[in-house]
C-alpha cells in the first residue's frame, strides 16, 4: 500500500490472481469516525454512527471505574491470535452475558487453578441471588458484573493480596465517583462492546 492507502502491489499477483485483481477496489479505506477511550482507539466505518459515547449509553456509566476513574488501563504481552471456525456473534454473546457454561465448560481449570471462582466448577448448585447484575444496551453491548471478584482466576496464593489492594483501591474511588461504582471497580466483569471487543476485567483477557 502507499502512504495515501492505495493497493500498489500484491505479492504472486500473477500467478495467484492471474494479473485480474482489481487494485483500485482493493485499496484501503479511510476510517470514517475514530475515538479515543481512555488510550483505547475505536473506529468505524459509517460517518452516520453515533459518537462513541453515545453508542456505548449507560455502559459507559459500569466501564468508567475500570477504564477511566482507576488510573487507566494497559495491556502487557505480545497478543494471542487464534482462528475459530464459528459464528461470530457466539463470541460476542458470550462475553455479553453467558455465565451459565463457565460451571461446565471450564470446569477442570476452575478446579485446578484454586481462584475465586472454583466453587462455581461443575455447576453443583445453582447461583445465589445477589452475586452479581447483567445490563445490555440498545445498541448490543453489555456486560455481568459478579461482586467482589477482583481476583478473577488468579490463584489461591495472590487472592488475598489482590483483594486488598482492591479494597484499599475501593476506598479511594469513592469519595471521587460513590460507593456503587467504587464496588464495580473490586468486581469481575464479562462484557463486550458490539460487535468484536470482548474482556474480562478480572481474568485478564482483552479480545478484539
Amino acid at each position: 500500500y502507499g502512504n495515501t492507502g492505495e493497493l500498489q502491489a500484491v505479492p504472486f499477483d500473477k500467478e495467484v490472481y492471474g494479473g485480474l485483481l482489481d487494485k483500485c477496489k482493493n485499496s484501503l479505506h479511510e476510517v470514517a469516525k475514530v475515538e479515543n477511550y481512555n488510550g483505547f482507539i475505536y473506529g468505524c466505518f459509517d460517518e452516520n454512527s453515533p459518537s462513541f459515547s453515545d453508542y456505548l449509553g449507560d455502559l459507559k456509566w459500569f466501564l468508567d471505574p475500570y477504564f477511566e476513574h482507576s488510573g487507566g488501563l494497559e495491556l502487557i504481552g505480545p497478543p494471542a491470535r487464534c482462528l475459530i471456525k464459528a459464528n461470530w456473534k457466539c463470541s460476542a454473546e458470550n462475553f455479553v452475558g453467558d455465565a451459565y457454561h463457565v460451571g461446565w465448560t471450564h470446569a477442570s481449570a476452575l478446579r485446578t487453578g484454586e481462584s475465586v471462582f472454583t466453587p462455581l466448577a461443575g455447576n453443583s448448585t445453582p447461583p445465589t441471588e445477589g452475586l452479581g447484575l447483567q445490563i445490555t444496551s440498545k445498541f448490543g453491548s453489555g456486560l455481568g458484573v459478579l461482586w467482589d471478584a477482583y481476583a478473577g482466576i488468579h490463584d489461591s496464593s495472590l487472592i488475598n493480596d489482590m483483594m486488598q489492594w482492591a479494597t484499599i483501591k475501593e476506598q479511594q474511588l469513592a469519595e471521587k465517583i460513590g460507593a456503587d461504582r467504587a464496588r464495580i471497580y473490586r468486581s469481575h466483569l464479562n462484557t463486550t462492546i458490539f460487535p468484536n471487543n470482548s474482556f474480562l476485567t478480572g481474568s485478564g483477557v482483552f479480545k478484539t
